[in-house]
């Protein structure tokens, strides 16, 4: 890999003593110092992919474009990367453009999400925005202290029951989840709770299939 990098420095006409410090710099934050003397062929695919950040960083690009950086890549890898390219935005002010189909990449990383259908823009915009639109569906899981209500409001969707265990879902802007919480622990002493909102996956899947709401865009 040194060589490759070499090859860069002179490509990108870097001078040799900020080329070092920015080559030691990412080296350390992407764990490659014990692969820069390894050839490529031998790299495994989640090695490769910090090598190849690391080539694309060494010239302190202030525009970045990726293309599926996490593709193939295990969980560990994926959350190494995706860590490595928010420090490198908030610590650098590295502008990052992302091409991707692994859409927590976009929700870990991306304020500003472009949708394109059959090479049409359907939305651009701020992620947040749309998931306040389109992501209002909300599961409430409750273990609780004794036996659950057997009753739920109107517009609550049992999906999971036990003794003392339900699994609901619900539209927030039908019932807001603090109104729905205290609802069930007037009932029942709550233990313990989680609230998941809907995956970015199934937002961006309901665009593609029916369009943005009227509003949108």
């Amino acid at each position: 890999m040194i060589e490759s990098y070499e090859l860069l420095r002179r490509v990108y006409a870097v001078e040799d003593r900020a080329w070092r410090a920015q080559l030691e710099r990412l080296a350390e934050l992407l764990g490659v110092e014990p692969l820069l003397d390894v050839p490529v062929r031998k790299l495994s695919l989640g090695q490769r992919m910090r090598c190849e950040l690391a080539a694309a960083l060494l010239h302190a690009p202030r525009l970045l474009f990726l293309d599926e950086p996490s593709i193939g890549l295990d969980v560990v890898a994926k959350e190494a990367i995706r860590a490595f390219l928010a420090r490198e935005n908030a610590e650098r002010g590295t502008t990052i453009l992302l091409t991707t189909h692994d859409l927590p990449d976009v929700e870990r990383l991306c304020p500003r999400m472009i949708l394109i259908d059959q090479g049409r823009v359907v939305y651009d915009g701020a992620v947040e925005a749309i998931r306040r639109r389109l992501g209002s569906e909300r599961v409430l899981r409750v273990d609780f202290e004794g036996p659950a209500p057997r009753e739920l409001p109107d517009g609550v969707v049992e999906e999971e029951r036990g003794p003392e265990r339900l699994v609901l879902r619900f539209e927030r802007d039908r019932i807001p989840s603090a109104r729905l919480v205290e609802w069930l622990s007037e009932r029942c002493p709550i233990a313990d709770l989680s609230l998941e909102e809907p995956p970015i996956e199934r937002i961006v899947a309901e665009i593609y299939r029916r369009g943005l709401p009227p509003g949108d865009g």
